[in-house]
């Protein structure tokens, strides 16, 4: 009798299936055949599938390495595996851990929980990604309108294609913007991980421990001098006041109201909130709440406006009035969706400082 067996195998070629001769001489054979695991060393307690799952992206639309180390998302983990020489990401999903793999720069990415699931589990898993990485939206489409209105870009797009702006869980992103403050992406990392360590353990995969992202009430627990002994520095007095002050106006459910609310309201609503001014403001607004034309002004859009778009501003100081006057000019020039060119310009300037003065001359 003829049947068909499925097989977890090479990342290159996530699922094959096989026709198979159901025989007892087949049936051992393949009892001493050692077939590769893609996580042979994971740690956790259940058992990792061994299925990878396509997310369905657009081609070209999306980059792994352009989007979840930029900025935005702080607790994505990249790691390279010599044993079939790729690159994959890991991170939390609600309370799962998923891997992520792509095919080139802009191909297809799979993913893999590595908690065993149900059917059903994996279609809404892949949903909570295709959200995450609001895959809703044409990026295409919109940097050929960009493209229309600024020919910089087709430039700037050399080095950004695929940066997409995230769709994060509100809490861990006002959490990550909280600590960004006169500070890097590394070290806002390092310190989100330890916020992450006050939610529910999940498993460790590689030398990386994961943890579903804690309540408010679960942050509320923590003291200022607990924040402190992990160098969280002046920043643990504004956790400590934000978190209380997010719980007495409703917390998550306050959060999520906002998005009902048009941006200006947001934003102004935030900054009601102890350690978040117009910034940090404008960065949650943009990556949790769906404000596409949210535009946060640090040192490097800052830099990229003086360069590039309005010079008349050099000499000036950064203030809260001259921030709202790049925003409006952002939105007069690219729209709607202003904030996904923000964040283009943003990712390009990260690039080409990563450059020499040659290629980062031909990049401005």
């Amino acid at each position: 009798m003829f049947g068909w067996i499925w097989y977890g195998c090479d990342l290159k070629y996530p699922i094959r299936i096989f026709p198979l001769l159901y025989c007892r001489s087949y049936y051992k054979m393949e009892q001493h055949r050692k077939v590769r695991k893609p996580l042979k060393r994971q740690r956790i307690g259940t058992k990792a599938s061994s299925l990878w799952y396509p997310l369905d992206n657009p081609s070209m639309e999306l980059s792994l390495n352009k989007t979840l180390p930029c900025g935005q998302s702080f607790l994505w983990k990249r790691y390279w595996k010599e044993i079939d020489n790729q690159e994959y990401w890991l991170g939390v999903v609600d309370d799962t851990i998923v891997q992520l793999y792509q095919v080139g720069t802009l191909g297809p990415i799979y993913f893999q929980p590595i908690q065993s699931l149900s059917a059903t589990s994996i279609e809404h898993l892949k949903k909570r990604l295709s959200e995450l990485f609001n895959l809703h939206i044409s990026y295409s489409s919109l940097l050929e309108e960009f493209c229309k209105v600024d020919p910089r870009f087709e430039t700037v797009i050399k080095y950004t294609q695929g940066a997409r702006v995230l769709s994060l869980d509100p809490v861990e992103c006002l959490c990550g913007y909280l600590c960004s403050a006169n500070n890097n992406i590394q070290r806002i990392s390092k310190m989100m991980q330890h916020i992450a360590q006050h939610g529910d353990y999940i498993g460790q995969v590689e030398q990386h421990k994961f943890y579903r992202f804690p309540t408010l009430h679960r942050l509320q627990q923590v003291t200022e001098e607990d924040w402190r002994s992990h160098r969280f520095g002046y920043r643990a007095k504004y956790l400590v006041q934000c978190i209380d002050r997010l719980i007495q106006l409703g917390g998550m459910e306050w959060l999520l109201q906002l998005k009902q609310l048009d941006r200006e309201q947001v934003i102004s609503q935030l900054m009601q909130l102890p350690g978040i001014g117009h910034k940090v403001a404008s960065c949650i607004a943009l990556v949790s709440l769906g404000k596409h034309d949210e535009i946060p002004v640090d040192t490097h859009i800052w830099q990229v406006v003086l360069r590039s778009y309005l010079p008349q501003l050099q000499g000036k100081t950064l203030t809260e009035r001259i921030h709202r006057e790049i925003g409006e000019w952002f939105r007069g020039k690219f729209g709607a969706y202003a904030g996904w060119a923000h964040n283009t310009l943003f990712v390009g300037e990260l690039e080409t400082s990563r450059m020499g003065p040659r290629n980062k001359k031909e990049a401005s």
